[in-house]
């Protein structure tokens, strides 16, 4: 409602538009209206009413613009459908008695009569009563025109209501009373207005006259006023669109004179009759189709009611001789029969009758018309059997006739008259198929007339129909036999000549030829030859009932060759001619034969197969006279043949296969006859085309083909072979000198022939005991002949046939020797191979046919090659020499250019495919190898062939069900996708790797990497795939090549590794075999010099990223690497496993598992190889890529072993295994050098993660002998690792430290330095591992380490000792050291001057806790020790070494309660405290002034120690030193300036004063200057 209520807005506000607008846009409205009027089916009553309003006034306005008034009138009976009693009142208000209306009033009331019938009926009457009284005042011509508009819509609303008056539901109207109003109206504009008129006038009459007529034809009483009207609408035949308008009503009065039988006058019908007529065979330009149609319409209106009349109009229109009237009246005759009015079909003789009377019309277009109405009467069964013959025949005449002016016309011929010769037999060949011979008596009359057709050439092209129909009539006849009711069908013809039974048979069975190319013809002559059997021969009943029912199974399906085609149809000739078993019959057929000749093309296959059916015929007659006879005459008159050396060379050897012996005697008596100069002249004066020497070496080829093969042999070398060899040679001569002749005719004819000959001597039974002496002689003369073919062209066939040839001449015996078979094959090869491209070759053809011809050249001839090698390949039983000859197309399979690898493998797939044949012990993996790669080469035809190859190489091996698999993945290799064909290699390699024998392994993988290195990246890719494969399938059965297939691999890697793509696959193919063989591939590894090369390198690193070798890898290394230390030396190989340890460590392998073991192997190995030497290769043995790192010590096994381990700790680090050293890289140099390879081992055993117990137990575990080792360096390595250990304390609680401990004291023993050193280090570390540990033993630790104290000649165990006693005394107590605390203070007061900066730092540490440990009984030796070690704390407070200044300044701190100066401490911290060292001659005069105060003792112990510090080997000491004699020397009291050694004091100053360093000589200078000073004070006092 909603939506109702929205459109009726709209309408209203459109018409709102219209009142405000006064004609602009009114177009546009009435047009929107329109669509919504249509649209919508429920519109408001007042919105219909304004519009109904609006449209009546403007329809009416004549101010408006005409369109506009249309549109309204068409907006206004729109209307209707929506309120049709308000649109007529409306209309009706203005349509008035005796008031002109409007003329789109009377428009708009017409239309509502013709869309509104039953519901304008009622207003009908009133309607035509009210336009009866208005005709009279219409003057205007619109008006007038409205009119007749409006009573020709006003006569067919009536007409439809008077004929349908059942299906209205108003009330039933008078009939009679309507057309009254009519007939007034009719009869008023007839008599007024066509006097007259113009040409809209009269166009509307016209309309109006035929609906008008044909309502008033149903009353009787106004049929004769109607009908008189009707030849003044005939002679309104004008113009085109008049013309029109009057067949229209024409047509409507007809139909109503047909619908209510209103009789026609016969004047008046034949009135219809011309003028309708002229309508159809008019010709003029302006001719309307639709007004044909309607034309056409009448008269099969006028068929139905005046069919006897129309068709003697017909007749009588046809008899006159003028091509549109009969071409017109055919026309129409055809129309009416395809109408199916069943009254024409009982005149089917008159139309019979009619169209005989054209049928020596010659017209082009008369014939097509005719045609066409013999196709209607074919297609609706009108032809009748007394008159259907000729009609029939006409068919087939007319199919001649053009035939003969297509292909001979007398006179030249236009091509309008061209197309239409080729329309006559179009139509021929399109009425055939729908004759039906069996209706209305036709078989008597067909059978056997149709015969006559048979054997005419030129009704060659019908054949199929016509066979077809003859078929038709002999089944039809069979079956009424077995029925009994035979028709009779017999040669009986009447005056028609028939063709002979041998005419028949020779006719029909060359057409059966064409069956084997599908052609309809040759299954129908085959079909039709089964039903003649008895009018061929009688013999022949009983024979094809057995034979032809084999010979149409093979057609149903469609498979029969041509030559096996062929061959079956000559074997039931021959079959036939043996049972019919008559020596004339055979005869006269041979003549048809000859007869027939010319009815063939020469180069068409009937004729080709007709020579064939002569020579089998020749062959099967017994009289031998006329044999002979008739195959001289065949040789003299070849030309007659057509192809003379083809018919010849079919006859002949057809014939040969009963006649041999006769025709070999005709033909040497020819070749006698020849040679005599009167058959020469005869010749060349009676121009005869005689047969040459080229014919007759061809005639002897296809004689020795079909002769008889027992027969054969004894005289083929004799009298087939010698002739030919002796007619090639004599045309290869000039002046009696033997040259090449280039004749292509006659070198292909002469290989042709050779051929012949050996597939003939190969087909014998006796060849095994058969030798072919010619076979070398044959050989050289087609050598000679591939030789001089051009190698840049194959414009001729000469190479594929004398591949063909050479193919079949190695078949047969004697064999040759194996240089002989290389020679032939590489020759061979050659010649085809080394051509250009294709597109190149074939861009020499001139034409698209010789394109063609050298594409199909090229074919054939690899085929031919690949026939031929493999021929030459399994004739031999020696598998080198197969092996031998396949090599051949090496040189090919690597070439650089496409189409010869493609060419190479399409041979070698041609050679192998299909080979059920080879040697016992053939080799397939080295052959494997060598073709196996080119699956994935550039071009899908490469990889194609390849892989046809690789499939035929496994042909011999006998696995259908493994080859289907393969054939299914060779369609992948036609994709251009890389990965796609990969992914198919590699299944295909998984299929067949499998089947290859192992000892064929090495052979294969040598071509394989040979392949890899030489071949193309997409080639040398497959070639890695196909290793990978093979390796991985053939891997565990290879243990007793392995050694030999390692060693290849390693000699191909140096150039492989130049293509990175190529060396991964290498790498995973050693990875596969390691898979299974791991302990000799690990082997064969170690065995590579030192250091590796980055090819080792790789490998190792394959082998340690490959998932499944890689942990058994890592086991195999360490137990080679501990069973190599077992000697406790080291050779090259166990570096060698340190080294490929790296490799593999450095992948990133988990080392968790073995991190104990590796690490104790390679630190062992390291102590081992300390300082030893490997030898060097030279870069003569082979390519060497080294790391930085190993490079300046590539001979230091020692260096090797440390970048091993140092990797190792990496790895270790990464896992947390272990910590970064302090040391950093300096780690690795420490352990490389003998001389700090235990600091190294120190830095390295702190590096180590003690949280991670459990590893470091199994360290402790591994390491442990080697403190008891007979290896010194081992040892020395052993201690060195566990005096590092002994100060963690978690190893102290679950590791066996203690036993380590005492092992430890007893090296500390040991004469070799270095190993004491580590032990007294171990031992100090005692004391902070496990301090309950050290307390407990510490008689055993103080003894052991005070007598390190002793060792003065390496103050590294001086330094280890001091060390470890600081760390030990720390723990213990001034009773626990008293009994050492003596010692102790004495020796380390030796080493406060010692060079080592560490001797001193730890000897001042020392003594600062030897200070906290001084009990009473040591007090005053202690106080003594210190007064004597002042000098050196003093000096050494500004000691080149800072640390060693702190370590003194807090020593002395320790020892000055001990002189009881406390004043000292004051003094030492202010200096201490500054924030900048102060400069010591400020603290030595401050010192001094203290002592000099305080202990006056103390300064001159100062002062006669300072004496011995004046030579240190320091600058700074003796700088300081003379600065502290300087403060003394001021600060001394005047009596101990006079106990002064005046002398030495001047003495070592003057020499300090001569000292290179400036600061001692300034300073010796102020104390020399001081000293002089207080000496002058002293002499003055």
């Amino acid at each position: 409602m909603e939506e109702t209520g929205e459109i009726s807005r709209d309408i209203h506000v459109t018409l709102s538009m219209l009142d405000k607008k006064e004609n602009e846009g009114k177009e546009d409205i009435y047009s929107s209206l329109a669509t919504i009027i249509q649209t919508n089916s429920n519109l408001n009553n007042s919105a219909i009413q304004r519009m109904i309003f609006h449209a009546s006034k403007d329809m009416r306005n004549n101010a408006v613009p005409r369109e506009i008034r249309m549109l309204a009138g068409e907006v206004l009976v729109s209307l209707a459908d929506h309120d049709f009693n308000s649109v007529m009142d409306e209309i009706q208000r203005h349509f008035k008695i005796l008031e002109l209306p409007n003329e789109f009033t009377i428009l708009a009331l017409a239309e509502l009569a013709t869309s509104y019938v039953s519901q304008s009926i009622p207003f009908m009457t009133m309607t035509l009563l009210t336009m009866q009284t208005m005709v009279k005042l219409a003057e205007d011509e619109k008006i007038k025109r409205a009119f007749c508009i409006a009573l020709e819509k006003f006569s067919k609303a009536i007409f439809k209501y008077i004929n349908h008056w059942e299906e209205f539901p108003c009330p039933k109207m008078s009939a009679n009373r309507l057309s009254d109003k009519v007939y007034m109206l009719f009869r008023f504009i007839m008599d007024k207005w066509t006097t007259d008129m113009t040409y809209e006038i009269n166009q509307a009459i016209i309309r109006a006259h035929g609906p008008a007529v044909a309502l008033l034809l149903h009353r009787k009483d106004f049929q004769e006023f109607a009908l008189n009207h009707v030849p003044w609408l005939l002679d309104q035949y004008k113009d085109v669109e008049t013309d029109f308008c009057v067949t229209q009503s024409l047509k409507q009065l007809l139909t109503a004179a047909d619908l209510y039988e209103v009789y026609i006058p016969k004047n008046i019908k034949s009135l219809i009759f011309t003028a309708l007529h002229q309508q159809i065979c008019e010709t003029s330009d302006s001719k309307v189709k639709e007004n044909e149609n309607e034309a056409v319409q009448c008269f099969l209106i006028l068929v139905h009611s005046s069919t006897a009349e129309l068709l003697e109009f017909f007749e009588e229109k046809v008899k006159i001789n003028d091509e549109n009237t009969r071409v017109g009246t055919f026309s129409l005759l055809k129309s009416a029969i395809y109408a199916d009015e069943p009254n024409l079909r009982n005149y089917s003789i008159i139309i019979e009758r009619t169209v005989k009377l054209t049928m020596e019309d010659h017209s082009i277009k008369v014939r097509i018309a005719t045609l066409r109405l013999i196709q209607s009467m074919c297609d609706k069964g009108y032809l009748e059997a007394s008159e259907g013959w000729e009609l029939i025949e006409y068919i087939f005449f007319q199919f001649a006739f053009s035939r003969r002016n297509l292909m001979n016309p007398i006179k030249p011929i236009i091509h309008e008259n061209l197309m239409a010769e080729y329309s006559v037999l179009e139509m021929v060949l399109e009425i055939l198929p729908r004759l039906n011979p069996l209706i209305n008596g036709m078989p008597q009359v067909l059978w056997p007339k149709l015969l006559t057709f048979v054997v005419p050439v030129e009704y060659t092209g019908v054949l199929p129909y016509l066979f077809n129909i003859l078929r038709i009539l002999l089944m039809a006849e069979e079956k009424k036999q077995n029925t009994y009711e035979s028709t009779a069908l017999v040669i009986s013809a009447g005056p028609v000549k028939l063709p002979s039974a041998q005419q028949l048979l020779a006719r029909l069975l060359v057409i059966a030829v064409l069956a084997s190319e599908e052609l309809p013809c040759g299954t129908g002559a085959v079909g039709l030859l089964k039903h003649l059997s008895s009018i061929i021969h009688p013999n022949l009943i009983e024979l094809w009932k057995e034979l032809f029912p084999q010979l149409l199974l093979p057609l149903e399906g469609n498979c029969y060759k041509v030559s096996l085609w062929e061959d079956t149809l000559l074997e039931i000739l021959r079959e036939s001619l043996w049972k019919i078993n008559d020596k004339n019959w055979i005869i006269q057929l041979t003549q048809e034969f000859m007869q027939q000749m010319g009815a063939y093309d020469n180069t068409s296959l009937e004729k080709k197969f007709l020579w064939k059916a002569l020579g089998t015929t020749l062959a099967c007659c017994q009289d031998v006279n006329f044999v002979a006879v008739q195959l001289k005459e065949t040789l003299v008159n070849a030309s007659q043949l057509g192809d003379q050396r083809e018919g010849t060379v079919s006859i002949l050897g057809y014939c040969a296969k009963n006649h041999m012996d006769i025709v070999l005697k005709v033909l040497k008596d020819f070749q006698e006859d020849q040679k005599s100069f009167s058959s020469r002249c005869k010749a060349i004066l009676y121009g005869k085309k005689m047969l040459t020497k080229t014919d007759l070496v061809a005639i002897y080829g296809c004689v020795a083909l079909h002769s008889p093969k027992r027969q054969l042999l004894p005289i083929v070398e004799k009298d087939i072979v010698t002739p030919v060899l002796y007619l090639y040679t004599s045309s290869c001569q000039i002046l009696g000198v033997a040259v090449l002749n280039k004749n292509m005719d006659l070198q292909m004819t002469f290989t042709k022939s050779i051929t012949e000959i050996c597939v003939a001597i190969r087909d014998t039974e006796e060849l095994s005991n058969f030798n072919f002496t010619s076979k070398e002689v044959l050989l050289g003369h087609m050598l000679d002949l591939i030789r001089e073919e051009p190698l840049d062209s194959l414009a001729n066939p000469i190479r594929w046939r004398v591949l063909v040839a050479i193919r079949w001449l190695s078949k047969l015996k004697p064999q040759l020797p194996i240089n002989d078979n290389l020679n032939i094959l590489e020759e061979s090869l050659q010649s085809l191979i080394l051509l250009p491209h294709l597109t190149q070759i074939i861009e020499d053809g001139q034409t698209d046919e010789d394109k063609a011809h050298i594409q199909f050249l090229y074919g054939r001839s690899m085929d031919a090659l690949g026939k031929l090698m493999r021929v030459l390949v399994w004739n031999s039983q020696d598998p080198e020499e197969c092996q031998e000859m396949f090599h051949l197309l090496r040189i090919w399979l690597t070439s650089s250019k496409e189409w010869e690898r493609e060419r190479a493998l399409h041979i070698c797939s041609k050679a192998l495919n299909n080979s059920f044949e080879s040697p016992e012990r053939f080799r397939i993996g080295p052959l494997l190898g060598l073709i196996a790669p080119h699956c994935c080469d550039t071009l899908p035809t490469i990889r194609l062939w390849a892989a046809d190859a690789v499939i035929g190489l496994f042909f011999l091996k006998d696995l259908p069900q493994e080859l289907e698999k393969l054939r299914q993945l060779q369609e992948g290799l036609q994709s251009t996708n890389r990965q796609i064909q990969f992914w198919t290699v590699s299944n295909m390699a998984k299929i067949i790797s499998k089947y290859i024998p192992n000892e064929e392994i090495q052979g294969f993988l040598e071509e394989s990497l040979n392949g890899m290195e030489n071949l193309n990246p997409e080639c040398s890719k497959a070639s890695a795939v196909w290793v990978v494969a093979v390796l991985k399938e053939q891997g565990p059965a290879l243990e007793n090549e392995l050694v030999n297939i390692l060693s290849l691999i390693y000699q191909h890697m140096p150039i492989l590794r130049l293509k990175e793509q190529n060396f991964n696959f290498i790498l995973q193919a050693i990875t596969q075999i390691a898979n299974f063989h791991l302990d000799t591939v690990v082997c064969s590894l170690l065995k590579k010099p030192l250091p590796f090369d980055r090819d080792m390198k790789a490998l190792w690193k394959a082998l340690a990223e490959d998932s499944s070798p890689n942990i058994q890898l890592i086991k195999t290394l360490m137990e080679k690497l501990e069973n190599g230390l077992e000697n406790d030396v080291a050779d090259s190989e166990t570096t060698a496993i340190a080294c490929a340890i790296f490799e593999v460590v450095s992948t990133g392998i988990s080392i968790k598992d073995y991190y104990a073991e590796i690490f104790y192997l390679l630190l062992k190995l390291i102590s081992y190889t300390l300082g030893e030497k490997i030898p060097t290769p030279t870069l003569n043995e082979r390519r060497r890529v080294l790391q930085e790192e190993q490079r300046p010590q590539e001979g230091n096994p020692c260096r090797l072993a440390t970048i091993t381990l140092k990797c190792v700790q990496k790895q270790a680090i990464r896992e947390g295994l272990a910590k970064e050293s302090e040391e950093g890289d300096n780690l690795w140099n420490l352990l490389t050098s003998p001389n700090s390879n235990h600091l190294g081992v120190c830095a390295l055993a702190r590096s180590l993660a003690f949280w991670q117990q459990e590893i470091m137990i199994d360290i402790m575990e591994y390491m442990f002998p080697s403190l008891s080792s007979s290896s010194e360096t081992f040892r020395i390595t052993g201690t060195a690792f566990f005096s590092e250990l002994m100060k963690e304390p978690l190893l102290w609680k679950r590791g066996n430290l203690k036993e380590a401990l005492f092992v430890i004291d007893q090296s500390a023993w040991d004469t070799n330095t270095t190993l004491r050193q580590m032990a007294i280090r171990g031992l100090g570390n005692v004391a902070i591992g496990s301090p309950q540990k050290a307390k407990k033993n510490k008689q055993m630790l103080l003894e052991t380490v005070i007598r390190g104290l002793y060792h003065l000649t390496r103050t590294e165990v001086i330094c280890e000792s001091l060390k470890a006693l600081k760390k030990i005394l720390e723990l213990l107590t001034d009773r626990d050291v008293s009994f050492y605390f003596k010692e102790i203070v004495l020796q380390t007061r030796t080493f406060f001057e010692d060079e080592q900066d560490d001797v001193r730092l730890t000897a001042f540490s020392l003594f600062e806790d030897l200070a906290s440990l001084t009990g009473k009984r040591w007090k005053t030796f202690f106080t003594e020790e210190i007064k004597k070690s002042m000098i050196s704390f003093v000096l050494h407070l500004w000691d080149p070494n800072p640390k060693i200044g702190t370590a003194c300044r807090d020593a002395l701190t320790a020892c000055i309660p001990f002189l009881g100066v406390q004043d000292l401490h004051a003094l030492l911290d202010r200096f201490v405290d500054s924030q900048e060292m102060p400069k010591n001659k400020e603290f030595y005069r401050d010192l001094c002034m203290k002592l000099a105060k305080k202990n006056q003792d103390l300064l001159w112990i100062l002062h006669t120690h300072t004496f011995a510090y004046f030579s240190s080997s320091w600058e700074g000491i003796r700088s300081g030193a003379a600065k502290l004699t300087d403060a003394i020397i001021q600060n001394v009291t005047p009596q101990f300036l006079e106990m002064l050694d005046q002398e030495q004091l001047d003495a070592c100053l003057q020499a300090l004063r001569e000292d290179p360093c400036v600061s001692v000589q300034r300073a010796a200078e102020a104390a020399m200057q001081t000293f002089l000073k207080r000496c002058r004070e002293k002499g003055n006092h």
